[in-house]
């Protein structure tokens, strides 16, 4: 039996350190990369309005005692959901830098009750959707998903949806509605 020969351990050069300080930055950095993806398109159109503040067009109606503005939309196809999101933007102070406000918004069906022969009402506003919570949680986009299952909860072509919006604030705002679909959206200026 040889007898054991101990050696010192060996150094690690400086060559090494930079090696593998190099090759660990690039492992980070790709699995960084591969974990976010490619952004991907989740719908294959865009509606989007803008609207300044003086062209908003208000509604006799509140949330939570401010007053809301309103946008009609319609889409061109049923569809299996759509998502909002309303930005808004306010003039701060008087060297015009702009700020973002919260949004809080209802989507509503509108109901066409004319032909029911209900003469006290032409339409009926059923709220399928809104951003916030009974404790005031927002959310900044809404996602709604069509049910044929439920009343006025199916995404069709032929109806008017109506946005009901507000920032609980009477600043003057500027606002960006986006909705996301797979289908084409045209956007009404106003329901006769």
């Amino acid at each position: 039996m040889k007898p054991m020969i101990l050696r010192p351990p060996l150094k690690p050069s400086r060559r090494f350190f930079v090696l593998y300080s190099l090759s660990t930055l690039v492992i980070a950095s790709l699995m960084a990369a591969c974990a976010t993806g490619p952004h991907v398109l989740k719908y294959k159109f865009s509606g989007v309005k803008s609207i300044p503040g003086s062209e908003a067009v208000p509604t006799g109606e509140q949330i939570d005692r401010y007053a809301t503005m309103v946008a009609y939309f319609r889409l061109g196809n049923p569809v299996d959901e759509i998502s909002i999101s309303i930005s808004a933007e306010y003039v701060a102070d008087i060297t015009g830098a702009k700020k973002i406000k919260k949004t809080y918004f209802i989507v509503e069906k509108i109901v066409d009750f004319s032909r029911y022969k209900y003469r006290d009402m032409k339409y009926l506003y059923a709220e399928i959707g809104r951003n916030f919570d009974a404790d005031w949680n927002r959310e900044k986009e809404l996602v709604m998903v069509s049910d044929k299952t439920v009343p006025f909860k199916n995404l069709d072509e032929k109806s008017i949806y109506r946005i009901r919006y507000t920032t609980f604030s009477t600043e003057a705002t500027d606002y960006v509605i986006t909705i996301g679909a797979n289908c084409e959206v045209s956007f009404i200026e106003k329901v006769e």
